[in-house]
């Protein structure tokens, strides 16, 4: 580092538009993360971060006055490419004008995604009023603001997870600023950027057009397409390679945007060439056909053909490199990420906790901080690893939850009583609400904000789909398991500590935890060190004990909205739900409490 008095400085991280977040570090280390929709209860929100951004001041207890720079995840003035990619889609498809001229005023002007996804959602006009923006509701502003390239903060941050000096990077989702797709070669920690595809050639937007044509929300359904996927059969792949997405000999793909336009699609206006195609997209309330399950199934196969062929590519250019790092949207393709361990194209690979447009805050800062490395050597990034960086709660906090809410104290317990409670229960098939430690920072329920169960009961599963989650049968739930005993139940010989990589049920295994055991015989797993979260490692140890099956179902805790936060959001969803237990710090509430508190209503 150099010696210009560096240290002792707040560094704000923001990305807004699209799943907006903020976080907060001091000097190297990461104090605080989180998502803009934690705070909003809005899904998906894209809005500028001003509740995030607040909740990062509030637990580092800092004002805006003492941030020294704040780092954005976009070079907004460099649009010449997505100015002429709007311009070609427009001409080349008349029908697609209307909708990329709403799409561009709303994105410019507007708080809304569309008519059809009202949701509200940032400006690119805001990202030139930052300074603004924050003085307003925070107070004078008046440190650096620094933007970085979109892309660049997508790979930054997920190669902080690993100590890598040498690996193949590749960042893909709808786009940034130019590209869709980067492909990077680092070397003694030195970054080389060996291909670029431009928008609107994306495997993000080929990936969300589907979703739409198959009747789920874009940004949304993505996880239900690839859910539904393995119950089909990819008739339409070479179709798909055909007509669709192209794959070029230089590693590259073209996306036609005149059949699969990504902007109309959100507007639920598809070609009449597509229909020809595939047949008829699915409305939002009807039963898949079998052919929209082997449409789901063929999309998914592209998809992967597409990304594999990316990386084939890139390995003949460095094939001496045998890890990988993934990040962008894409990444959270967790079918997709565990088939490149399946073909044994790379050693091992790793996903960061958010690899997605909210992690892109976390990157725009280490971006920052990239300035300031000395020589080939990276300087370590304290706590970047680590997914738990949302607020935590003491009992005392707990417990005031339950006064605002006007409701009876529950019983209070020490740690050994509420681990046993919470597995009797769970061996007894009951449904457990666990509200423990820091939220999660990204998409995942990682063992803070997580419904439980017993994954040998494989009816628990339309239990949970049917009563409590409110969401398609054909959903996979997730196991969670310790590091230890990862590889005696799946076939995966790396660490999975971000419920990013899907791997194979062992054989011998399939029939013990059929409750997360795909119809495909894949599982999405969770892998959970003691160092990590010691507390829920503890849990899935002592349930082994018991059991002999060392791993549980774990699902986010949440119906229909995002993941629960705070104690308060905890309590009133586990009231309105079917939910046997909540263990929320050392309190514990069960059906009888739930009863009594129903009755004094």
């Amino acid at each position: 580092m150099r010696a210009m008095g560096y240290s002792d400085k707040f560094l704000l991280g923001i990305c807004t538009m699209g799943t907006s977040s903020a976080c907060l570090f001091k000097n190297r280390e990461m104090l605080v993360a989180i998502e803009e929709e934690r705070m909003s209860r809005i899904k998906n929100d894209g809005a500028f971060p001003l509740k995030a951004i607040n909740e990062c001041l509030r637990v580092a207890e800092v004002s805006i006055g003492q941030i020294d720079t704040v780092c954005v995840y976009w070079k907004p003035w460099q649009v010449s490419t997505r100015v002429a990619g709007t311009l070609r889609k427009m001409v080349a498809s008349p029908r697609a004008m209307n909708a990329m001229a709403i799409r561009v005023f709303d994105s410019v002007f507007s708080h809304k995604a569309s008519d059809r996804y009202p949701e509200t959602t940032g400006r690119w006009s805001d990202l030139f009023f930052i300074r603004r923006i924050l003085s307003k509701s925070f107070g004078k502003y008046t440190g650096h603001i620094r933007f970085h390239d979109h892309h660049i903060t997508h790979q930054v941050y997920a190669e902080a997870i690993r100590d890598w000096p040498n690996c193949l990077v590749l960042s893909y989702d709808g786009g940034g600023e130019a590209d869709s797709t980067v492909v990077s070669v680092k070397r003694d920690n030195q970054r080389q950027i060996l291909k670029r595809i431009k928008w609107p050639n994306s495997l993000g937007h080929f990936y969300s057009f589907f979703t739409a044509y198959l009747g789920f929300r874009v940004l949304e359904g993505e996880y239900k397409m690839m859910g539904l996927a393995p119950y089909g059969k990819p008739v339409y792949k070479d179709l798909i390679l055909e007509k669709v997405l192209r794959l070029s000999g230089d590693g590259g793909y073209r996306l036609d945007t005149s059949l699969c336009d990504y902007h109309r699609a959100l507007e639920n206006d598809f070609s009449s060439e597509m229909k020809q195609l595939f047949g008829a997209p699915r409305c939002e309330k009807e039963q898949p056909s079998e052919s929209q399950i082997n449409l789901a199934a063929s999309v998914q196969a592209a998809f992967e053909s597409a990304q594999q062929h990316i990386l084939k590519w890139a390995k003949t250019k460095c094939p001496d490199i045998d890890r990988l790092v993934l990040s962008g949207g894409c990444a959270l393709n967790v079918t997709a990420n565990g088939r490149i361990l399946q073909n044994r194209l790379f050693k091992e690979i790793i996903v960061p906790p958010a690899p997605h447009d909210a992690g892109c805050a976390v990157g725009a800062v280490l971006a920052h901080l990239e300035t300031y490395r000395s020589g080939h050597n990276a300087l370590p990034i304290l706590n970047v690893r680590n997914p738990y960086l949302g607020p935590d709660f003491s009992d005392q906090d707990i417990l005031a939850a339950f006064r605002s809410l006007n409701l009876l104290e529950p019983k209070l317990v020490h740690q050994e009583q509420m681990l046993t409670s919470v597995i009797d229960t769970l061996i007894n098939r009951g449904i457990v609400a666990w509200f423990q430690g820091k939220t999660e920072f990204g998409p995942r329920a990682l063992g803070s904000r997580s419904f439980l169960a017993d994954p040998r009961y494989d009816l628990i599963r339309e239990e949970l789909n049917d009563k409590i989650k409110k969401r398609e049968l054909f959903r996979p739930f997730a196991p969670s398991t310790t590091k230890e005993a990862c590889s005696q139940f799946f076939e995966l010989e790396q660490e999975s500590p971000y419920m990013n990589i899907l791997a194979k049920v062992r054989e011998d295994k399939k029939k013990l935890i059929p409750a997360v055991t795909h119809v495909d015989g894949t599982a999405r797993v969770h892998t959970v060190s003691a160092d990590d979260n010691h507390l829920y490692h503890l849990l899935i140890t002592e349930f082994g004990k018991k059991t002999g099956v060392p791993v549980l179902l774990n699902t986010s805790f949440n119906i229909q909205e995002p993941i629960v936060n705070r104690p308060e959001e905890a309590i009133r969803t586990f009231l309105s739900s079917d939910v046997d237990l909540l263990a929320i710090g050392n309190y514990l509430c069960d059906r009888i409490w739930r009863d009594r508190v129903s009755q004094f209503a």
